[in-house]
């Protein structure tokens, strides 16, 4: 494969004219076309004209395969096939890796996956989340709010096993809820004891912990009962963004679910989003790319869920924006050692785009070339970048 312009994640400056060798879904080796004699025995792409660079990741999505609020929902196979089609959208659109906080579906997705990447992402599946005895977690809808209820610490560690048993890449808690049936609230639901005992039983178990948790009160429990990574994480006070930057835990601030709708509650949190963004980034917090994406009509899964990464740029330099999609993404999941970064020994995850996305993040939703594992996803860079 010859990159006109390689941004290879490490943070390094870009490489111009490289040639990159891939070998059983591993990059063999990166070094100046020059210096690359030409290997007639294999297959050669030629991206002279692009910008290559790692394969995007969405840390926090869902793959429910229906539109939220349907009064019926499909069958499980009917439901599984839209979701498989929602994830071949994502892969198209350059999403090498997503982390799905909550879908009974995703796990059937995900192991299909393993031995055919063509068709999806790479994905780490959470399955069904824990919660508190409240909330809209709880009330009884046919469609895709699933959770299993905690009461107290040997409940916790009991619904933690049982969730390992089903297959689970992570465990998802809802540490936070709003009145009647509204999700997005700063009313806790879990005591510190209670995320204490679902981190320890998960940790024991080699699995990361998950949480759902807005506001101040819910955040700082979180911490304290020892999360790995924050959803959404906004309405915190200063003193608690500084509490979450001496910890090990990461916030991944799903901008775009509210930034496209336009109702005014929407924007007031959109708002909220930034403000915490900012005071959050300046005390050091470590962050990462997650959309909250559903795939209904505001949050198709496709080009759009790029937008999250030029959100963040409007906090972030661009430099750490990108890295927030790629690489401190890949950290964040523990898949940085396949991912996140183009770099010998690791898959050829990569894609490519027509501009430096430095310059202008929005470049994320034009991806003409998808490569997963080594394996051809979609080429439309015959034509050149235009």
């Amino acid at each position: 494969m010859l990159a006109g312009r390689l941004l290879d994640g490490t943070g390094v400056q870009p490489q111009a004219d490289v040639a990159i060798r891939i070998a059983g879904g591993r990059i063999e080796s990166i070094e100046s076309a020059d210096a690359s004699p030409p290997d007639h025995a294999s297959h050669m792409v030629d991206l002279r004209k692009w910008w290559v660079m790692p394969g995007l990741i969405d840390a926090h999505m869902h793959l429910w395969g229906l539109t939220p609020g349907e009064v019926v929902p499909a069958d499980f196979e009917s439901r599984l096939a839209s979701a498989q089609q929602q994830a071949t959208a994502l892969l198209h659109a350059g999403f090498a890796t997503v982390r799905d906080l909550g879908s009974p579906i995703t796990p059937w997705i995900r192991d299909s996956a393993r031995d055919n990447p063509p068709t999806a992402p790479r994905v780490l599946a959470a399955h069904v989340g824990l919660t508190g005895a409240r909330g809209p977690w709880l009330i009884p809808q046919p469609s895709w709010w699933e959770a299993r209820v905690v009461r107290g610490a040997a409940s916790a560690g009991e619904a933690v096993r049982r969730l390992h048993d089903e297959g689970v890449d992570v465990v998802k808690i809802g540490a936070s809820t709003g009145p009647g049936a509204e999700g997005f609230g700063d009313i806790p639901t879990l005591t510190v004891r209670e995320i204490r005992a679902v981190c320890d039983a998960a940790h024991g178990l080699g699995l990361p912990v998950a949480a759902h948790a807005i506001g101040s009160e819910a955040v700082r429990r979180c911490v304290v009962g020892g999360v790995d990574t924050i959803e959404h994480g906004y309405g915190l006070s200063n003193d608690v963004c500084e509490l979450v930057a001496a910890s090990d835990a990461w916030i991944v601030p799903t901008l775009r679910t509210r930034a496209v709708r336009a109702s005014p509650e929407a924007r007031a949190t959109a708002r909220e989003q930034m403000d915490t963004l900012r005071r959050g980034e300046a005390a050091g917090i470590r962050y990462a790319a997650g959309t909250d994406s559903v795939g209904d009509a505001f949050t198709l899964h496709g080009p759009g869920n790029a937008l999250e990464v030029e959100l963040m740029g409007r906090v972030l330099s661009p430099d750490a924006a990108l890295a927030a999609g790629t690489r401190e993404a890949a950290r964040m999941l523990g898949v940085d050692g396949e991912t996140g970064t183009l770099a010998v020994g690791k898959c050829a995850d990569l894609i490519a785009v027509p501009e430096d996305p430095r310059k202008d993040l929005s470049v994320l939703q034009r991806v003409a070339f998808v490569m997963r594992s080594g394996q051809l996803v979609r080429s439309d860079v015959s034509a050149g970048n235009g």
